[in-house]
């Protein structure tokens, strides 16, 4: 698989990476390289893919579709990692799964599957580790949490944390992947607040102080994502169903 097309740059949505990959395969060329314009920006030299919800959920059927249903899920999965070269690893992955069916998920010996399949279980092996961890704190109105994680875990914690009981409202708070997962009046959201500037909380009273006022007034006006690294709506694998 030689490098021989263009440079493509997404939103930084799972949506908008779906169709910077589509955009790439629909050329005939393996691009150069897909990045997050939110760290790279606009730029003369690349295609800066416009995000389409029909494109991106074409895409996604038709990886199920060529392949697997396996191979879907670790399409969704593998997003959620923090891997060094995810973007073209990813395309190489979906590429293949269009081209050889779903045998590509036990291509044991290719050292892009393993790497993939290593990621995935980090991503899932640390998701677990916080789960037990998760000691939030209790403010007057409602429960606080701030992660770090090197993955973006939410996703995968998401469920398991909403079916607690031992609290009612909260807010969980990723401040790497600026995502936030809060139940509050009978809604459980997870929200992408990455267009909202954070300060460095000290600790989980002052993002309470901080964060809860804007979940109580519903101040973030942002989309409800069902489970993506960053935001979108219409993709969701089964274990990203909104609850």
């Amino acid at each position: 698989m030689a490098v021989q097309g263009n440079k493509y740059t997404y939103d930084g949505t799972f949506e908008g990476y779906l169709c910077a990959v589509l955009a790439a395969l629909r050329s005939g060329k393996v691009p150069v390289s897909i990045s997050d314009r939110r760290t790279t920006g606009f730029t003369d030299d690349a295609i800066n893919v416009t995000t389409s919800f029909k494109d991106a959920q074409y895409l996604y059927h038709m990886i199920s579709v060529k392949s697997s249903a396996e191979v879907q899920q670790m399409t969704a999965d593998y997003f959620l990692t923090d891997s060094t070269g995810l973007e073209i690893n990813l395309y190489k992955m979906i590429f293949c799964s269009l081209k050889y069916g779903a045998r590509v998920a036990e291509d044991y010996k290719s050292e892009l599957m393993r790497g993939i399949q290593m990621a995935i279980r980090d991503l899932y092996r640390e998701a677990q580790s916080i789960l037990p961890e998760l000691d939030f704190y209790l403010g007057e109105e409602a429960s606080c949490m701030v992660i770090n994680p090197r993955n973006s875990v939410l996703p995968i914690i998401k469920q398991p944390v909403l079916k607690r009981r031992d609290i009612d409202s909260f807010i969980l708070y990723d401040k790497r992947h600026h995502l936030l997962l809060e139940r509050y009046a009978d809604q459980n959201m997870l929200l992408d607040i990455s267009d909202f500037p954070m300060p460095e909380f000290k600790d989980p009273h002052e993002a309470y102080s901080y964060l809860w006022p804007f979940v109580r007034d519903r101040r973030f006006e942002v989309r409800v994502i069902p489970g993506q690294k960053k935001s979108g709506s219409t993709i969701e694998p089964l274990w990203l169903k909104a609850s």
